[in-house]
């Protein structure tokens, strides 16, 4: 990914709290990000935005895959599923298939905090202010991040590093904000001027980008 800086660096002030205003929703209720992994095209993630009255469903989809000449070396699938009520984050699921090995995660708040479950972790809850670490809502970056694989819930460093202009699919660029998080979380979202997640930058088994699916 190429990134060109645009405005300086500035540091992020995190608040603790429950979300009380309904999360800002993408303009068209959906997301779509083509990933790549040094270069490479490996998959594909889609958000769906389903919202019913002061209900909303946020229905999640990753697929990858990492090959060698047609041979596939790694398949990466995860179904992630949340709930929100009147702007307040309530359960999410997990379904992940990870090369194989199955996983699945359990996430609801109750009035003494965020209660994780699953089928390869001890049950354990977060503060009330934990939220899934699944980027669309840029108010994750307030508090504890729950992983959806792993059922951790960490805060971070938070750092804003300014405005970037990022490749987007299937041409063209936007503009967006980077974030960096440092400690036990350690990547870079971006989000756009309307605050709609727009790229990812990581590493896991080498460097991994997304690309926003204009259109």
């Amino acid at each position: 990914m190429t990134d060109i800086p645009i405005a300086r660096r500035g540091v992020l002030a995190a608040a603790a709290g429950v979300i009380l205003k309904p999360p800002r929703l993408p303009r068209h209720r959906s997301l779509a990000f083509d990933v790549y992994r040094n270069g490479s095209h490996v998959g594909v993630q889609h958000l769906r935005f389903l919202v019913d009255g002061t209900r909303l469903t946020v229905d999640n989809h990753v697929d990858l895959k990492v090959g060698l000449i047609g041979i596939p070396l790694f398949t990466y699938r995860a179904h992630i599923v949340e709930h929100w009520q009147r702007g307040a984050f309530q359960s999410a699921t997990s379904a992940i298939d990870n090369n194989g090995t199955r996983i699945r995660l359990d996430v609801e708040r109750t009035d003494a905090g965020v209660v994780i479950s699953g089928n390869r972790i001890a049950r354990h809850t977060a503060p009330p202010d934990a939220l899934p670490l699944t980027y669309w809502n840029k108010a994750m970056l307030n508090g504890p991040m729950i992983n959806m694989q792993t059922g951790h819930a960490d805060r971070p460093t938070v750092t804003r590093e300014g405005w970037f202009r990022l490749p987007a699919m299937p041409s063209g660029s936007v503009t967006a904000s980077r974030y960096q998080l440092s400690g036990p979380i350690r990547l870079a979202v971006f989000y756009n001027q309307a605050n709609t997640w727009s790229g990812l930058d990581f590493h896991h088994r080498g460097h991994i980008t997304y690309r926003p699916i204009l259109g």
